[in-house]
């Protein structure tokens, strides 16, 4: 995104000895402050609009410095790092694929502690349920499915595990027994029958960008007058 700041020579040329340096010199910084505060508002944004598992997103968000005072090769630049190419899929939406295709895990809600808007808590890492599943050759036991599950479910509900139906993970949170009737609640913690994901677009780094290039001509205009108030180019 190009910057045009305006130059008030009249006003500010009886100031200095050197106006170009010292109009370079406010260019520079002008940039550099945008490219800053356009960093604060980019991982604002994602804090605001992603679920953030830890500060691996934040600290992928960088910004790159202009050093040179030659106007003409002045650049910087704000964005994610590659390692976090993800943010570029959030931005421009498409879709996502699965490694390898295997499937892509979602988790759901109960997996994230009840809410969509929370983490998936640590205990419900997939790798971590893996283990947990409820495992064994139930159907050369019992007559009918029904059994079946209702035996895994006892099962996973007395040792705390997990059961996977077709493409689906579950948790058993309750299960009652009396002489008729045998009841059991589940809360689905993944849903594993995808191998793409579509991923719609969150804008968050133009949002981030636009305020402080607004912004610019008053921070250039305040550079300027900093450097007036300097003995370094008068």
């Amino acid at each position: 995104m190009n910057i045009n700041l305006k130059i008030d020579t009249e006003k500010i040329n009886r100031g200095f000895v050197d106006l170009q340096k010292a109009s370079n010199i406010a260019a520079k910084n002008t940039l550099n402050i945008v490219a800053a505060i356009s960093r604060r508002n980019y991982i604002k944004n994602a804090k605001e609009k992603l679920i953030l598992r830890n500060n691996f997103t934040e600290k992928s968000i960088r910004y790159d410095k202009t050093e040179t005072e030659n106007i003409s090769h002045m650049e910087t630049r704000v964005g994610a790092l590659e390692r976090a190419s993800y943010m570029k899929l959030q931005e421009e939406s498409g879709k996502r694929r699965s490694k390898r295709g295997s499937a892509l895990a979602i988790p759901q809600r109960f997996a994230r502690g009840g809410s969509s808007r929370r983490v998936v808590s640590k205990k419900n890492y997939l790798r971590k349920l893996k283990s947990k599943r409820v495992k064994g050759k139930f159907k050369k036991t019992f007559k009918s499915k029904k059994a079946m599950n209702v035996a895994r479910a006892a099962v996973a509900y007395r040792e705390k595990k997990v059961l996977r139906y077709s493409d689906n993970i579950f948790q058993v949170v309750s299960f009652k027994k009396n002489k008729r009737k045998i009841k059991y609640k589940k809360n689905h913690l993944y849903n594993l029958s995808q191998r793409t994901a579509n991923i719609k677009s969150r804008k968050m780094l133009l949002p981030a960008i636009e305020k402080p290039v607004k912004d610019s001509q008053n921070i250039y205009n305040s550079q300027m007058n900093k450097l007036l108030r300097s003995k370094d180019i008068m």
